[in-house]
């Protein structure tokens, strides 16, 4: 009778490979490169009343470096809004050996589109290993070099991912939506050395390197040893608009005329309709009293003008509304408001007003937050 033993470095790569079904992420931690394997078959046998047995050995067999590489963004949906003349803004992104061999990586960045378009690009590596950008300093994060090894990453028990931030400044001018498509690209290297490396060209006995990753976002194909990953920068820039209407007007008769007299009410809607918000106490709304009429500031002629908030909130708070008596082309300018408090005449207005002026307090929402100001002039 005989008998037929496999050795059990044999078994065990044979239930390695049925478990992993040669997905790439599980061939990624398997045996470093290097590893030799060996395998002996026994065969058990008898002859009378003689137990013998015999062994061959198949030729060693040497683990090839497998170089593999993921390179991620992990910004919430690979993406940093950023305002316009912001500096120092931040793309965060991981680089993983899944390989088999301790590597090095050279860093690169690649933007094919760039709208807004961001400057001052630089690479920053996470030197001391909290995840966040801090600057440079003592104990912090270090400014990458091109063309040098970022670092040396071990999946066999090491290290084997790094974070890498990709730090730019907004362009003062970005325009609301405008964005900017930034990929980190991470080309596998010699460890320490940082020296390239080459594609065996066929198998042979020694340590062989075989590229094994697939194409990243564009930036890389299959199997080059290298990966990228795309995230963007996009502009949350405030865009106002202003729109100017007649809301009514009553006269004498009450037939709505146009007529001396008459109490004409005008409404001016502010709306931000882009991403980002403006700037805290910046708002400001003049209007230039239309010639031939005169400004209501009494309830005789409908009442003084108001901040109204819209339904979708500005964030705004009205402010007192400030007169200037200054006359054209001055009547609106910053300096022509000097604190006049005006006085009503018989009907109501106030002759010598020439621009009146609405300077809400805070920050003004985006995303269609509106205000308007309402105010009633005379017809002379």
């Amino acid at each position: 009778m005989q008998y037929s033993n496999i050795s059990k470095v044999h078994r065990l790569l044979m239930a390695l490979a049925l478990f992993t079904g040669g997905t790439q992420t599980a061939l990624a931690v398997g045996t470093a490169s290097g590893t030799f394997i060996d395998n002996t078959a026994t065969v058990d046998y008898q002859v009378g009343a003689d137990a013998r047995s015999a062994s061959g050995s198949a030729p060693q067999i040497t683990v090839d470096n497998r170089v593999d590489l993921t390179v991620f963004n992990t910004d919430a949906g690979n993406n940093v809004n950023v305002t316009p003349g912001s500096q120092n803004q931040v793309l965060t992104y991981t680089v993983t050996n899944t390989g088999n061999t301790t590597q090095g990586y050279y860093l690169s960045t690649d933007v094919p589109t760039a709208g807004i378009p961001m400057g001052g690009i630089e690479i920053w590596l996470d030197s001391n290993g909290n995840g966040t950008w801090d600057g440079a300093g003592a104990g912090l994060d270090t400014l990458y070099v091109a063309g040098t090894n970022a670092f040396d990453l071990d999946p066999n028990g090491g290290t084997d991912t790094a974070t890498v931030f990709i730090v730019a400044d907004t362009a003062a001018a970005a325009a609301d939506g405008s964005l900017d498509d930034f990929r980190l690209v991470a080309q596998t290297r010699e460890a320490v050395t940082g020296n390239a490396i080459v594609a065996a060209g066929a198998p042979t006995a020694g340590v062989d390197i075989v590229f094994a990753d697939v194409a990243g976002t564009t930036s890389d194909g299959n199997r080059d040893g290298q990966h990228s990953f795309a995230a963007t920068y996009t502009a949350a820039s405030a865009a106002l608009a202003v729109a100017k209407s007649v809301l009514g007007t009553t006269d004498e008769f009450g037939t709505g005329y146009h007529i001396p007299g008459a109490a004409v009410e005008y409404q001016i809607r502010v709306t931000n309709g882009g991403a980002g918000s403006v700037d805290n106490n910046t708002v400001a709304v003049t209007d230039v009293i239309p010639a031939n009429t005169k400004v209501c500031i009494a309830a005789a002629c409908g009442g003084a003008a108001t901040f109204v908030d819209g339904a979708t909130t500005s964030g705004l708070t009205g402010a007192a509304f400030e007169y200037s008596t200054v006359a054209a082309p001055n009547e609106c300018a910053p300096a022509s408001f000097t604190g006049y408090a005006p006085s009503a005449d018989a009907d109501g207005a106030d002759t010598a007003v020439t621009c009146i002026r609405q300077a809400p307090t805070g920050a003004m929402n985006g995303s269609g937050g509106f205000f308007d100001v309402r105010f009633f002039v005379v017809i002379e």
